[in-house]
């Protein structure tokens, strides 16, 4: 009795054997992953236009065959595309665009041009990195705020270009670390020693798997700190939830609403921070007599509004990032870097400067 699977094996075998002498090209791909070429040619440069089995078929071909697009195999002999790819969910907060200018100081001063590739799922992330790995169309590529699964980095690692992680720590790539953790013991700590016994938190829970916990991580380092001091924040004093545009105003008025309410709120985000003391006046409750606030980014309009915020050095990090990638174009072979960059509390008046 014939064994249909080893049948099939040995076809892929011989198959592979056949083309192995020779450059591959988009039909073989096309043949052993058992699709048109016109659906090889769609993984490569419009990956969400493909069902997810055809693409992982194709990818596995494109694997097998170390297949290179012949447009890219001759930008390839060339030194360079003088691109740096930027992967970034949510690119349109203003933290995200002043760490973006960061990146772009550094990569404008050396002639290389930003693209930008902004993803709202966890399936637009697997597609640009497929999509950027296979084609080869970026020098190197920064990963904002992305917690990619082990399934993204594997290909990761088998791109020929470098890739730089931002907020994030994955082993055998270069990263720049935020201090969530401690940024959050530095702001207890900056309230505690302003009086502050009753505090609160506010804060968009981290909501997408694909990306840093950052909310959570600020407000454990937050509690934290205060436990050690002996107090504990109340129940009702912590709101992390969803912040969309609908119902951040309407949770924060709930929020607004109790009796007793804390001295002092650490919010997430500048942003949040700025819409809470927005509804605490429209209450009739003071900033900072009744309510110190303290946000986190340091973004350039918390000095507008003389709100008091942890700095995480946004465009700062932007720049290292760059500057990590750069240097790895250059020394591909040179040892993993991890930087962290510096955190500290700038007082303004939301909390009686």
């Amino acid at each position: 009795m014939l064994d249909k699977d080893n049948i099939v094996t040995d076809n892929v075998f011989s198959y592979m054997k056949a083309v192995s002498n020779k450059q591959s090209t988009i039909y073989d791909v096309a043949k052993m992953a058992g699709v048109s070429s016109a659906t090889v040619s769609r993984v490569l440069n419009s990956p969400d236009m493909v069902a997810k089995e055809k693409r992982e078929k194709v990818q596995e071909a494109i694997n097998a065959l170390n297949f290179v697009p012949k447009a890219d195999a001759v930008a390839n002999a060339r030194a360079s595309y003088k691109k740096i790819g930027v992967v970034a969910p949510f690119f349109t907060q203003p933290s995200f665009m002043e760490r973006l200018r960061g990146v772009a100081q550094v990569l404008t001063s050396e002639h290389y041009e930003l693209v930008i590739y902004s993803m709202d799922t966890e399936e637009d992330l697997e597609n640009y990195v497929q999509m950027l790995v296979n084609t080869r169309r970026v020098d190197g590529l920064i990963m904002l705020c992305v917690k990619p699964e082990e399934k993204i980095l594997t290909l990761l690692r088998e791109a020929e270009f470098p890739v730089c992680f931002v907020e994030c720590e994955c082993e055998g790539f270069d990263s720049v670390l935020v201090q969530n953790l401690q940024g959050g013991q530095l702001a207890a700590e900056f309230l505690f020693s302003r009086g502050v016994k009753r505090p609160g938190f506010v804060g968009q829970y981290s909501s997408k798997e694909y990306t840093v916990s950052a909310t959570e991580e600020r407000f454990r380092g937050f509690s934290f700190y205060f436990a050690n001091q002996g107090i504990t924040i109340k129940k009702e004093h912590v709101w992390i939830g969803d912040f969309s545009e609908g119902t951040l105003d309407e949770s924060l008025e709930k929020y607004l609403e109790q009796k007793d309410l804390p001295d002092a709120v650490f919010c997430s985000s500048d942003v949040i921070a700025a819409r809470f003391i927005r509804v605490a006046q429209s209450k009739g409750i003071d900033v900072p007599e009744k309510i110190k606030v303290i946000g986190f980014d340091n973004i350039d309009v918390s000095e507008y509004l003389g709100l008091t915020s942890v700095s995480q050095s946004l465009e700062e990090s932007g720049r290292v990032a760059a500057r990590l990638v750069l240097e790895r174009i250059a020394k591909k072979e040179s040892a993993v870097v991890t930087a962290r960059v510096p955190i500290e509390v700038i007082e303004r008046e939301t909390t009686g400067f």
